[in-house]
């Protein structure tokens, strides 16, 4: 297996410089600060992605000054940084066994300051490179660690850049694999460690399981931001958050139970896997 090579840059510094610089304005000036000496978030790039990253600035700027402490203490120092490093590098082997990689995976490991929102970054670089963003004021696990390293060995497996754009039939094989391959690598959790963002999204989900495949079915083809947005982030068909995501962690369940493995479910093509997806759920709706 081909060795990977990971490259770590630490953001927070740059963040509490921003900080300081900003804690004692209010409104638009934040906002003017944070994009000047900042501007960094887990978001799509463009117009939506920055109207999103405001909304998460703003939203919690109240937090920030009693969390900042020990945002302060964070300090990636040379043995944490390489245990880490160590870590990553371990289970993006394990992943890349799992999904049949035997390719160089070039990525960048950034930590940074979110917005409390527990959400990690994978996307392309400029220089071609893959980037995981790990926000380091959230108490992030392995669980979900493994969860994002299948999106970068899936990058490679299945020949997509990692970039945003992306169809809702992709989005739903992705999330549905990553979920599983993460449950396969820390076995024995509740089915919600793998899934759930919120307490009884799952339960929710499944009450209305058979609205959700039904509703989804139309638009795995669309790469629209309404549609991206509505089946993630937005409300969905029966007003769920991330419906792909419950429609990912059954259809991709349905297929390992069929007898595919995960090696076989890593090199669908990225223009194939809206097809798949619908043939899955037909079956899952019978």
């Amino acid at each position: 297996m081909s060795k990977s090579r990971i490259e770590i840059i630490n953001y927070v510094p740059k963040f509490l410089s921003f900080y300081e610089k900003a804690k004692d304005k209010k409104g638009e000036y934040i906002w003017d600060l944070w994009k000047e000496h900042y501007n960094f978030a887990a978001v799509p790039p463009g117009e939506q992605g920055q109207k999103m990253a405001k909304e998460m600035l703003m939203g919690s700027w109240d937090k920030y000054p009693e969390n900042i402490p020990s945002i302060e203490k964070w300090r990636p120092n040379k043995e944490k940084v390489e245990l880490h490093k160590e870590k990553v590098e371990f289970y993006l082997n394990e992943v890349k066994g799992l999904l049949g990689c035997d390719l160089e995976i070039d990525m960048v490991l950034i930590y940074f300051v979110g917005a409390f929102e527990n959400n990690p970054l994978v996307a392309p670089s400029r220089d071609g490179r893959i980037v995981l963003g790990w926000p380091i004021e959230g108490n992030l696990g392995d669980i979900l660690l493994a969860h994002e390293l299948t999106h970068i060995v899936h990058s490679k497996t299945a020949g997509f850049s990692a970039n945003w754009e992306r169809t809702v039939g992709e989005i739903v094989l992705q999330e549905g694999l990553a979920m599983h391959v993460s449950k396969y690598l820390f076995p024995g959790r509740p089915e919600e460690a793998y899934t759930e963002y919120k307490k009884g999204w799952l339960e929710a989900c499944r009450k209305n399981s058979k609205t959700i495949f039904k509703g989804i079915l139309p638009y795995l083809e669309d790469s629209s931001n309404e549609k991206v947005y509505q089946f993630t982030i937005g409300q969905g068909i029966t007003c769920n958050e991330r419906e792909a995501y419950f429609v990912g962690w059954e259809s991709v369940d349905a297929l390992l139970k069929e007898g595919m493995s995960f090696a076989e479910i890593a090199k669908i093509k990225k223009t194939d896997m809206p097809e798949t997806i619908g043939r899955t759920i037909h079956r899952l709706i019978k």
